[in-house]
């Protein structure tokens, strides 16, 4: 009886434990393949058609820890694209490739501060302006190439730093003004699709 007392208690603890891991924990996990035009959803494919025209696309299948989904990669008037839908075709959010030094200077000095907060020392490797809304707001910015009524504009760093004495590459998503809303450690990522 004394036995399974004792055992009882080690399966609390490790519970407990395993519930009281930090969010600095929370991991990233993707793996891209590419797949044939006639392998995408009709609906994602008549999206990216409609907004882009005389564009190479080249789409992919993600895995990842929260799901599959279906992605377009292009390159359209000197920027470099990244929409993403879910495994049905329909959008999920909208990535561009764009530089640390189109934000805004102030919201870019508060992020630099909580960037220092965070890591020990880190480089940016690559910056993305991410997209989020209703499917006709998605479109309307993409076709004025900028973000209309109802879109959240954000901004997702992959950088190589040192956080909680581990070096590694980790995706940092922040607001606007610069408040980080999540780090994540990233697992596994193809370099190409890296920095695509």
């Amino acid at each position: 009886m004394k036995s399974k007392q004792s055992f009882i208690n080690l399966i609390f603890v490790l519970m407990a434990g395993l519930l009281w891991t930090p969010c600095s924990a929370q991991k990233k996990y993707e793996r891209e393949f590419s797949i044939k035009t006639d392998a995408v959803p009709q609906a994602a494919a008549d999206f990216v058609n409609s907004v882009f025209t005389n564009s190479k696309i080249h789409w992919y299948r993600e895995e990842s820890l929260t799901g599959n989904s279906i992605e377009a990669k292009l390159k359209h008037s000197k920027k470099r694209y990244s929409i993403e839908f879910d495994e049905s075709g329909n959008i999920q959010d909208v990535e561009i490739v764009s530089s640390i030094d189109a934000m805004e200077v102030g919201s870019r000095a508060t992020l630099t501060d909580n960037l220092g907060k965070e890591f020990l020392h880190y480089k940016i490797v690559k910056t993305q302006l991410h997209w989020n809304g209703p499917v006709a707001a998605l479109k309307k910015s993409l076709l004025e190439n900028m973000a209309s009524k109802g879109v959240q504009t954000r901004y997702e760093l992959v950088l190589k730093g040192t956080r909680d004495k581990l070096e590694s590459y980790f995706e940092v998503l922040a607001e606007e003004n610069g408040a980080i809303v999540s780090i994540h450690q990233i697992v596994q990522r193809n370099t190409d699709n890296l920095i695509y």
